[in-house]
């Protein structure tokens, strides 16, 4: 999951946002580019947690939209 993470985050972030993803057992989809946003947080009917994030973001906003979403979980 590393190696997918570090084509997408800085190089720093990779480590901390893995283990956000791990503690917080989210499905992270990488999607491709949507045009009315950059990532969506959704619980599943499973329960699942799934976060969705735009591939064609440049690796500081895929951070930030990263973040973002898992803050939507946490509120959640």
């Amino acid at each position: 999951m590393n190696d997918v993470l570090s084509k997408y985050l800085p190089e720093h972030s990779v480590s901390l946002c893995f283990e956000l993803i791990k503690s917080n057992n989210v499905h992270l989809k990488i999607v491709n580019e949507r045009q009315t946003r950059h990532g969506d947080y959704r619980k599943g009917i499973s329960g699942k947690h799934e976060i969705t994030v735009n591939a064609s973001l440049n690796k500081y906003r895929f951070l930030i939209t990263l973040i973002h979403e898992i803050a939507h979980l946490v509120a959640f």
